[in-house]
Protein backbone atom coordinates (compact mmCIF):
# COMPACT_ATOMS: atom_id res chain seq x y z
CA UNK A 1 0.00 0.00 0.00
CA UNK A 2 1.18 3.55 -0.74
CA UNK A 3 1.03 6.04 2.16
CA UNK A 4 1.82 9.77 2.08
CA UNK A 5 2.49 11.22 5.53
CA UNK A 6 2.50 14.90 6.53
CA UNK A 7 4.16 16.18 9.70
CA UNK A 8 5.87 19.38 10.83
CA UNK A 9 8.27 17.69 13.23
CA UNK A 10 10.54 14.72 12.52
CA UNK A 11 14.04 13.74 13.69
CA UNK A 12 16.33 16.19 11.87
CA UNK A 13 19.40 14.02 12.27
CA UNK A 14 20.11 10.55 13.68
CA UNK A 15 19.39 10.45 17.44
CA UNK A 16 17.48 13.75 17.40
CA UNK A 17 15.07 13.92 20.33
CA UNK A 18 12.32 15.61 18.27
CA UNK A 19 9.41 13.29 17.42
CA UNK A 20 11.28 9.97 17.26
CA UNK A 21 7.89 8.32 17.80
CA UNK A 22 6.72 9.61 14.41
CA UNK A 23 9.80 8.22 12.68
CA UNK A 24 9.62 4.87 14.50
CA UNK A 25 6.00 4.30 13.55
CA UNK A 26 6.40 5.23 9.89
CA UNK A 27 9.58 3.16 9.55
CA UNK A 28 7.82 0.14 11.06
CA UNK A 29 4.91 0.63 8.66
CA UNK A 30 7.38 0.77 5.76
CA UNK A 31 9.04 -2.44 6.93
CA UNK A 32 5.73 -4.20 6.41
CA UNK A 33 6.08 -3.84 2.65
CA UNK A 34 4.34 -0.49 2.33
CA UNK A 35 5.59 2.42 0.21
CA UNK A 36 5.77 5.27 2.75
CA UNK A 37 6.57 8.88 1.88
CA UNK A 38 7.04 11.41 4.68
CA UNK A 39 6.95 15.18 4.14
CA UNK A 40 8.10 17.42 6.99
CA UNK A 41 9.04 21.05 7.53
CA UNK A 42 12.63 22.03 6.84
CA UNK A 43 14.83 23.03 9.75
CA UNK A 44 18.32 24.60 9.70
CA UNK A 45 19.59 21.63 11.74
CA UNK A 46 18.41 19.15 9.09
CA UNK A 47 21.13 16.55 8.44
CA UNK A 48 19.69 13.30 7.13
CA UNK A 49 21.45 10.99 4.67
CA UNK A 50 19.98 8.59 2.13
CA UNK A 51 21.03 5.52 4.13
CA UNK A 52 19.65 6.45 7.57
CA UNK A 53 15.99 5.75 6.78
CA UNK A 54 13.79 3.46 4.72
CA UNK A 55 10.89 5.83 4.00
CA UNK A 56 10.87 8.34 1.16
CA UNK A 57 11.78 11.36 3.29
CA UNK A 58 11.34 14.93 2.04
CA UNK A 59 11.26 18.45 3.47
CA UNK A 60 9.59 21.68 2.40
CA UNK A 61 10.79 25.23 2.98
CA UNK A 62 8.26 27.90 3.92
CA UNK A 63 10.31 31.06 4.54
CA UNK A 64 13.49 32.84 3.52
CA UNK A 65 16.20 33.07 4.84
CA UNK A 66 16.55 29.56 6.25
CA UNK A 67 17.23 30.78 9.78
CA UNK A 68 13.58 31.85 10.01
CA UNK A 69 12.43 28.22 9.88
CA UNK A 70 11.49 28.16 13.58
CA UNK A 71 8.07 26.49 13.64
CA UNK A 72 7.68 22.92 14.86
CA UNK A 73 10.49 20.94 16.47
CA UNK A 74 9.27 21.76 20.01
CA UNK A 75 9.61 25.51 19.44
CA UNK A 76 6.09 26.55 18.46
CA UNK A 77 4.56 26.45 21.94
CA UNK A 78 6.76 28.08 24.56
CA UNK A 79 7.13 25.85 27.60
CA UNK A 80 4.19 23.80 26.28
CA UNK A 81 1.74 26.43 27.56
CA UNK A 82 1.74 29.49 25.26
CA UNK A 83 2.37 30.29 21.61
CA UNK A 84 5.53 32.10 20.66
CA UNK A 85 4.83 35.54 19.20
CA UNK A 86 6.36 34.58 15.86
CA UNK A 87 3.90 31.73 15.34
CA UNK A 88 0.97 33.76 14.03
CA UNK A 89 3.25 35.69 11.67
CA UNK A 90 4.90 32.60 10.18
CA UNK A 91 1.97 30.18 10.23
CA UNK A 92 0.40 31.34 6.94
CA UNK A 93 3.71 30.71 5.16
CA UNK A 94 3.95 27.20 6.62
CA UNK A 95 0.33 26.39 5.72
CA UNK A 96 0.66 27.59 2.13
CA UNK A 97 3.98 25.89 1.39
CA UNK A 98 3.03 22.68 3.21
CA UNK A 99 -0.20 22.50 1.20
CA UNK A 100 1.56 23.08 -2.11
CA UNK A 101 4.35 20.58 -1.33
CA UNK A 102 2.02 17.89 0.00
CA UNK A 103 -0.34 18.23 -2.96
CA UNK A 104 2.63 17.85 -5.31
CA UNK A 105 3.84 14.77 -3.41
CA UNK A 106 0.39 13.15 -3.46
CA UNK A 107 -0.03 13.74 -7.18
CA UNK A 108 3.44 12.29 -7.78
CA UNK A 109 3.19 9.22 -5.54
CA UNK A 110 -0.52 8.45 -6.09
CA UNK A 111 -1.04 7.02 -2.57
CA UNK A 112 -3.87 4.86 -1.32
CA UNK A 113 -4.15 6.83 1.91
CA UNK A 114 -2.91 10.01 3.61
CA UNK A 115 -1.64 9.96 7.21
CA UNK A 116 -1.34 13.32 9.00
CA UNK A 117 0.40 13.66 12.35
CA UNK A 118 -1.22 16.32 14.59
CA UNK A 119 -4.70 17.58 13.70
CA UNK A 120 -3.23 21.10 13.49
CA UNK A 121 -1.55 22.13 11.34
CA UNK A 122 -1.16 18.95 9.31
CA UNK A 123 -4.63 17.46 9.60
CA UNK A 124 -6.15 20.65 8.23
CA UNK A 125 -3.63 20.85 5.38
CA UNK A 126 -3.94 17.16 4.51
CA UNK A 127 -7.72 17.53 4.66
CA UNK A 128 -7.60 20.11 1.86
CA UNK A 129 -5.39 17.79 -0.18
CA UNK A 130 -7.69 14.85 0.53
CA UNK A 131 -10.72 16.74 -0.79
CA UNK A 132 -8.84 17.86 -3.91
CA UNK A 133 -7.44 14.42 -4.77
CA UNK A 134 -10.05 12.06 -3.35
CA UNK A 135 -7.42 10.16 -1.35
CA UNK A 136 -8.80 9.18 2.11
CA UNK A 137 -7.20 10.67 5.21
CA UNK A 138 -6.30 9.31 8.65
CA UNK A 139 -5.25 11.83 11.32
CA UNK A 140 -3.14 10.90 14.33
CA UNK A 141 -3.21 13.27 17.33
CA UNK A 142 -0.40 13.70 19.82
CA UNK A 143 -1.65 16.24 22.40
CA UNK A 144 -0.28 19.71 21.69
CA UNK A 145 -2.55 19.89 18.63
CA UNK A 146 -5.65 19.64 20.81
CA UNK A 147 -4.30 22.42 23.05
CA UNK A 148 -3.83 24.49 19.87
CA UNK A 149 -7.34 23.74 18.65
CA UNK A 150 -8.83 25.00 21.91
CA UNK A 151 -7.10 28.37 21.80
CA UNK A 152 -9.38 30.42 19.54
CA UNK A 153 -12.36 30.21 17.22
CA UNK A 154 -10.23 30.09 14.04
CA UNK A 155 -8.18 27.11 15.25
CA UNK A 156 -11.33 25.35 16.47
CA UNK A 157 -12.91 25.82 13.05
CA UNK A 158 -9.78 24.49 11.34
CA UNK A 159 -9.71 21.43 13.61
CA UNK A 160 -13.39 20.74 12.91
CA UNK A 161 -12.72 21.06 9.18
CA UNK A 162 -9.80 18.63 9.43
CA UNK A 163 -11.94 16.14 11.34
CA UNK A 164 -14.71 16.34 8.74
CA UNK A 165 -12.16 15.60 6.01
CA UNK A 166 -10.72 12.60 7.85
CA UNK A 167 -12.13 9.11 7.52
CA UNK A 168 -10.72 8.23 10.95
CA UNK A 169 -8.79 9.88 13.79
CA UNK A 170 -6.40 8.26 16.25
CA UNK A 171 -5.97 9.61 19.80
CA UNK A 172 -3.50 8.41 22.47
CA UNK A 173 -5.84 9.42 25.28
CA UNK A 174 -9.56 9.33 26.17
CA UNK A 175 -9.08 12.80 27.63
CA UNK A 176 -7.94 14.22 24.29
CA UNK A 177 -10.91 12.54 22.61
CA UNK A 178 -13.27 14.17 25.12
CA UNK A 179 -11.68 17.57 24.54
CA UNK A 180 -12.13 17.26 20.78
CA UNK A 181 -15.75 16.41 21.38
CA UNK A 182 -16.08 19.58 23.45
CA UNK A 183 -15.08 21.72 20.45
CA UNK A 184 -17.62 20.07 18.18
CA UNK A 185 -15.80 17.10 16.65
CA UNK A 186 -17.63 13.79 16.23
CA UNK A 187 -15.96 11.43 18.70
CA UNK A 188 -17.51 8.40 16.95
CA UNK A 189 -14.75 8.62 14.36
CA UNK A 190 -11.94 8.69 16.96
CA UNK A 191 -10.12 5.51 17.99
CA UNK A 192 -7.62 4.99 20.81
CA UNK A 193 -4.03 3.88 20.19
CA UNK A 194 -1.53 4.58 22.98
CA UNK A 195 1.99 5.87 22.44
CA UNK A 196 4.47 3.04 22.50
CA UNK A 197 8.07 1.86 22.29
CA UNK A 198 10.18 -0.97 20.92
CA UNK A 199 9.61 -4.22 22.80
CA UNK A 200 13.38 -4.64 23.23
CA UNK A 201 13.83 -0.98 24.19
CA UNK A 202 16.53 -1.57 26.82
CA UNK A 203 17.50 -5.22 26.32
CA UNK A 204 20.94 -4.37 24.90
CA UNK A 205 22.02 -2.29 27.90
CA UNK A 206 24.78 -4.00 29.91
CA UNK A 207 25.48 -3.84 33.63
CA UNK A 208 28.85 -2.28 32.80
CA UNK A 209 27.16 0.56 30.90
CA UNK A 210 24.78 1.18 33.79
CA UNK A 211 27.65 1.20 36.29
CA UNK A 212 29.55 3.68 34.13
CA UNK A 213 26.54 6.00 33.97
CA UNK A 214 26.05 5.86 37.73
CA UNK A 215 29.70 6.70 38.26
CA UNK A 216 29.57 9.60 35.81
CA UNK A 217 26.53 11.03 37.61
CA UNK A 218 28.14 10.63 41.02
CA UNK A 219 25.46 8.27 42.37
CA UNK A 220 26.59 6.53 45.52
CA UNK A 221 27.04 2.73 45.32
CA UNK A 222 24.02 0.93 46.70
CA UNK A 223 21.66 3.88 46.28
CA UNK A 224 18.22 3.26 44.85
CA UNK A 225 17.49 5.54 41.91
CA UNK A 226 14.23 7.41 41.39
CA UNK A 227 14.08 8.61 37.79
CA UNK A 228 11.96 11.25 36.07
CA UNK A 229 12.64 12.33 32.51
CA UNK A 230 11.26 14.87 30.08
CA UNK A 231 11.45 18.44 28.92
CA UNK A 232 11.61 20.88 31.81
CA UNK A 233 8.24 22.51 31.13
CA UNK A 234 5.21 23.24 33.28
CA UNK A 235 3.00 20.30 32.29
CA UNK A 236 5.59 17.79 33.54
CA UNK A 237 4.96 18.78 37.18
CA UNK A 238 8.57 18.17 38.24
CA UNK A 239 8.37 20.75 41.04
CA UNK A 240 5.83 18.53 42.84
CA UNK A 241 8.17 15.55 42.57
CA UNK A 242 10.99 17.60 44.12
CA UNK A 243 8.78 18.54 47.05
CA UNK A 244 7.67 14.93 47.51
CA UNK A 245 11.23 13.63 47.27
CA UNK A 246 12.33 16.11 49.94
CA UNK A 247 9.90 14.45 52.34
CA UNK A 248 11.05 10.95 51.39
CA UNK A 249 14.78 11.74 51.47
CA UNK A 250 14.65 12.56 55.18
CA UNK A 251 13.90 8.93 56.00
CA UNK A 252 15.76 7.25 53.14
CA UNK A 253 19.44 8.06 53.12
CA UNK A 254 20.13 5.60 50.32
CA UNK A 255 17.98 7.10 47.55
CA UNK A 256 18.97 9.47 44.74
CA UNK A 257 16.60 11.34 42.43
CA UNK A 258 17.70 11.73 38.81
CA UNK A 259 15.74 14.46 37.05
CA UNK A 260 16.80 14.22 33.41
CA UNK A 261 15.96 16.67 30.66
CA UNK A 262 16.49 20.23 29.52
CA UNK A 263 14.13 23.14 29.03
CA UNK A 264 13.04 26.56 30.21
CA UNK A 265 12.45 25.46 33.82
CA UNK A 266 15.82 23.73 34.29
CA UNK A 267 17.41 26.53 36.34
CA UNK A 268 14.23 27.07 38.38
CA UNK A 269 14.07 23.39 39.30
CA UNK A 270 17.74 23.31 40.20
CA UNK A 271 17.24 26.28 42.52
CA UNK A 272 14.17 24.62 44.00
CA UNK A 273 16.12 21.49 44.89
CA UNK A 274 18.65 23.70 46.70
CA UNK A 275 15.89 25.57 48.56
CA UNK A 276 14.44 22.24 49.69
CA UNK A 277 17.84 21.15 51.01
CA UNK A 278 18.13 18.15 48.69
CA UNK A 279 20.60 19.43 46.10
CA UNK A 280 23.11 16.76 47.16
CA UNK A 281 20.49 14.05 46.57
CA UNK A 282 19.21 15.29 43.19
CA UNK A 283 21.12 14.78 39.94
CA UNK A 284 20.10 16.93 36.95
CA UNK A 285 22.20 15.90 33.93
CA UNK A 286 20.28 18.02 31.41
CA UNK A 287 19.01 16.76 28.06
CA UNK A 288 19.73 13.09 27.37
CA UNK A 289 20.75 11.90 23.91
CA UNK A 290 18.47 9.24 22.43
CA UNK A 291 21.07 6.42 22.56
CA UNK A 292 21.53 7.05 26.29
CA UNK A 293 17.84 7.02 27.21
CA UNK A 294 17.58 3.21 27.65
CA UNK A 295 20.63 3.27 29.94
CA UNK A 296 18.94 5.79 32.24
CA UNK A 297 15.87 3.59 32.47
CA UNK A 298 17.91 0.47 33.19
CA UNK A 299 19.75 2.39 35.92
CA UNK A 300 16.52 3.30 37.71
CA UNK A 301 14.55 1.42 40.36
CA UNK A 302 11.32 3.41 40.00
CA UNK A 303 10.03 5.91 37.45
CA UNK A 304 7.83 8.90 38.30
CA UNK A 305 5.54 10.87 35.96
CA UNK A 306 4.10 13.77 38.00
CA UNK A 307 2.24 15.37 35.07
CA UNK A 308 -0.25 18.19 35.62
CA UNK A 309 -2.92 20.02 33.69
CA UNK A 310 -1.63 23.59 33.41
CA UNK A 311 -4.04 26.48 33.99
CA UNK A 312 -3.70 27.29 30.28
CA UNK A 313 -5.30 23.92 29.51
CA UNK A 314 -2.07 22.33 28.29
CA UNK A 315 -1.54 18.70 29.29
CA UNK A 316 0.44 15.75 27.99
CA UNK A 317 -1.61 13.20 26.06
CA UNK A 318 0.39 10.10 27.00
CA UNK A 319 4.09 10.82 27.61
CA UNK A 320 6.31 8.46 25.62
CA UNK A 321 8.43 7.97 28.75
CA UNK A 322 5.57 5.92 30.24
CA UNK A 323 5.85 2.98 27.79
CA UNK A 324 9.64 3.38 27.82
CA UNK A 325 9.69 2.88 31.60
CA UNK A 326 7.36 -0.07 31.24
CA UNK A 327 9.52 -1.69 28.57
CA UNK A 328 12.51 -1.32 30.90
CA UNK A 329 10.59 -3.25 33.57
CA UNK A 330 10.13 -0.37 35.98
CA UNK A 331 7.31 0.26 38.43
CA UNK A 332 5.69 3.59 37.60
CA UNK A 333 4.26 6.23 39.91
CA UNK A 334 2.20 8.65 37.84
CA UNK A 335 -0.56 11.22 37.88
CA UNK A 336 -4.03 9.82 37.26
CA UNK A 337 -4.36 12.13 34.30
CA UNK A 338 -5.06 12.22 30.58
CA UNK A 339 -3.77 9.09 28.79
CA UNK A 340 -1.55 7.74 31.58
CA UNK A 341 -4.21 5.35 33.02
CA UNK A 342 -4.43 3.70 29.58
CA UNK A 343 -1.13 1.96 30.38
CA UNK A 344 -0.65 2.36 34.14
CA UNK A 345 -3.22 0.51 36.24
CA UNK A 346 -3.11 1.47 39.90
CA UNK A 347 -2.22 -1.51 42.06
CA UNK A 348 -1.36 -3.66 39.04
CA UNK A 349 1.80 -2.24 37.46
CA UNK A 350 2.19 1.01 39.33
CA UNK A 351 0.58 3.60 41.57
CA UNK A 352 -1.65 6.43 40.33
CA UNK A 353 -1.90 9.63 42.34
CA UNK A 354 -3.84 12.86 41.93
CA UNK A 355 -2.04 15.62 40.06
CA UNK A 356 -0.12 18.12 42.25
CA UNK A 357 -0.55 15.74 45.22
CA UNK A 358 2.80 16.08 47.01
CA UNK A 359 1.86 13.86 50.00
CA UNK A 360 0.43 11.27 47.62
CA UNK A 361 3.62 11.13 45.55
CA UNK A 362 5.68 10.89 48.72
CA UNK A 363 3.57 8.02 50.09
CA UNK A 364 3.79 6.17 46.77
CA UNK A 365 7.56 6.57 46.73
CA UNK A 366 7.85 5.18 50.25
CA UNK A 367 5.66 2.20 49.31
CA UNK A 368 7.60 1.30 46.17
CA UNK A 369 11.07 2.05 47.53
CA UNK A 370 10.33 0.00 50.63
CA UNK A 371 9.36 -3.17 48.79
CA UNK A 372 11.79 -4.87 46.41
CA UNK A 373 9.24 -7.60 45.69
CA UNK A 374 6.60 -5.01 44.83
CA UNK A 375 9.00 -3.22 42.49
CA UNK A 376 9.79 -6.47 40.72
CA UNK A 377 6.10 -7.43 40.43
CA UNK A 378 4.98 -4.08 39.02
CA UNK A 379 7.97 -3.95 36.69
CA UNK A 380 7.39 -7.43 35.29
CA UNK A 381 3.71 -6.71 34.67
CA UNK A 382 4.60 -3.46 32.89
CA UNK A 383 7.10 -5.19 30.67
CA UNK A 384 4.60 -7.91 29.71
CA UNK A 385 2.08 -5.27 28.59
CA UNK A 386 4.67 -3.76 26.25
CA UNK A 387 6.16 -7.00 24.94
CA UNK A 388 2.85 -8.75 24.33
CA UNK A 389 0.41 -5.98 23.49
CA UNK A 390 1.72 -2.42 23.08
CA UNK A 391 4.88 -2.04 20.99
CA UNK A 392 5.78 -0.62 17.60
CA UNK A 393 5.17 -3.96 15.90
CA UNK A 394 1.63 -4.36 17.21
CA UNK A 395 0.83 -0.67 16.69
CA UNK A 396 2.21 -0.67 13.13
CA UNK A 397 0.16 -3.80 12.39
CA UNK A 398 -2.91 -1.98 13.67
CA UNK A 399 -2.29 1.05 11.47
CA UNK A 400 -1.82 -1.19 8.44
CA UNK A 401 -5.16 -2.82 9.25
CA UNK A 402 -6.80 0.62 9.52
CA UNK A 403 -5.31 1.69 6.20
CA UNK A 404 -6.86 -1.35 4.52
CA UNK A 405 -10.23 -0.82 6.19
CA UNK A 406 -10.25 2.84 5.14
CA UNK A 407 -8.83 2.64 1.62
CA UNK A 408 -9.88 -0.81 0.43
CA UNK A 409 -12.83 -1.99 2.51
CA UNK A 410 -14.16 1.57 2.88
CA UNK A 411 -15.54 0.81 6.31
CA UNK A 412 -17.45 3.50 8.21
CA UNK A 413 -15.60 4.95 11.21
CA UNK A 414 -17.88 3.11 13.64
CA UNK A 415 -16.84 -0.22 12.11
CA UNK A 416 -13.06 0.24 12.37
CA UNK A 417 -11.04 -2.35 14.28
CA UNK A 418 -10.25 -1.22 17.82
CA UNK A 419 -6.80 -1.45 19.38
CA UNK A 420 -7.19 -3.52 22.52
CA UNK A 421 -4.98 -3.78 25.59
CA UNK A 422 -5.72 -6.80 27.80
CA UNK A 423 -6.69 -5.75 31.31
CA UNK A 424 -4.17 -8.19 32.75
CA UNK A 425 -1.23 -10.01 31.23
Amino acid sequence: MRICTLTHTYPRFPDDINAPFVEKLMEHIALRGNDVSVLTAYDPAWNRSLDDHTVNLRTYRYIWPDRLHILGYSRTIEGNVRFRKSVLALSPFLFCHAFRSFLKLVRERKPDILHAHWILPNGFIAGLVSRLTGVPLLIQMHGSDVFTAEKNSLFRAMARDAARSARYIISPSPDLTRRLGAIGIDTEKIGLVPNTVEADFSSDVTDETVAALKASLGIQPGHLVVLAMGRMVHVKGFEYLLEAFARVARGHGDVTLVLAGGGILYDDLKRRSADLGIADRVVMPGAVLRPDVPVYFRMADVFVVPSIRHESGAVDGLPVVVPEAMAAGLPVIASDLSGIPVLIRGGYNGILVKERDVPGIADALRTVLGGQGLRALYGERSRRIIVQAVNYDTVADHFCRLYHEIAVEKKPAAGMTSFTIPLEL
